[in-house]
């Protein structure tokens, strides 16, 4: 387990140079110039689902459909050769919509893709690997079904923490709190917990809690949220004095300068410290 760690989402790096997202030559430069100057301890990486070649993406992209594409072979090459410190992995946010679909080569790909985004995980030694696991447009899904997906490889892949994101969820009467409940770990992100007002909740289950996001905007000299009224700095607070010691992972959305992170990151060391 982490101790207070600090990291940065890698989706968003390119904005820093007015790149695509997409741009993978861009996302490792950003990740060379932070990792030179020691201001973050590493990174979650992000394995988009717009590098697929086998198909385009399953959830909303701003990527045209021609957009480079890269292997997880080459990838995880390319990660091992800079030597960079991925702390965790973010599988393709496309999992979930794949688990869920009632096609059976979309679910037999969900489920390859989780194989594959663990090993890949294994491969950098990274402990912790994020997954969105259901479709978060659909309203009905086998939950028992993606449970038992979630058990059996949580068991093969034992030396892995096979964190579930609370992301959104269309399904009447049920938030992403209240599904999270069959998953033996869980990542935070306090964004949706800000949209669904679930943030005490989480609060008080902190030991199920391996990863924290950030995620939101960069307003002066503070990250906020675009959904709800969430104070993050409070919460942030709250959760470190309850417990939590595992790694927060920074996620921009909108526009800001290297700098202006840069001083965030310096901001989140102390609240979280």
């Amino acid at each position: 387990m982490f101790v207070g760690l600090i990291a940065l989402s890698t989706g968003w790096l390119p904005r820093l140079e007015d790149k695509p997202y997409y741009k993978l030559s861009s996302v490792l430069s950003i990740m060379d110039k932070f990792s030179r100057e020691h201001l973050v301890d590493g990174f979650e990486f992000g394995l988009l689902p717009e590098w697929d070649s086998e198909n385009p993406p399953l959830t909303p992209a701003q990527a045209p459909s021609t957009c480079e594409k890269h292997s997880s072979e080459e990838i995880l090459e390319l990660l091992k050769k800079k030597g960079f410190s991925v702390l965790t992995l973010h599988a393709s946010r496309d999992v979930g919509s794949y688990l869920c679909s009632e096609e059976k080569t979309k679910l037999a790909k969900g489920i390859r893709l989780v194989d594959e985004s663990l090993r890949f995980c294994q491969n950098l030694s990274s402990k912790v690997c994020v997954f969105h696991f259901w479709d978060p447009w659909k309203k009905n899904f086998d939950l028992a079904g993606l449970q038992k997906v979630y058990e059996e490889r949580r068991k093969r892949f034992s030396n892995i923490e096979f964190s579930v994101e609370n992301i959104p969820t269309m399904i009447e009467g049920k938030t992403p709190f209240q599904l999270m409940q069959g998953f033996e770990w869980r990542t935070l992100d306090l964004k949706w917990t800000s949209m669904y007002n679930e943030f005490d909740l989480f609060a008080e289950a902190v030991e199920k809690v391996d990863n924290v996001h950030v995620q939101g905007k960069c307003q002066d000299g503070s990250f906020v949220p675009t959904v709800g009224s969430l104070d993050y700095e409070k919460a942030l607070e709250r959760i470190v004095s309850v417990g939590y010691a595992g790694v927060f992972t920074l996620e921009l959305e909108g526009k800001a300068s290297y700098d202006d992170i840069a001083k965030y990151v310096k901001k989140l060391r102390k609240l979280v410290s």
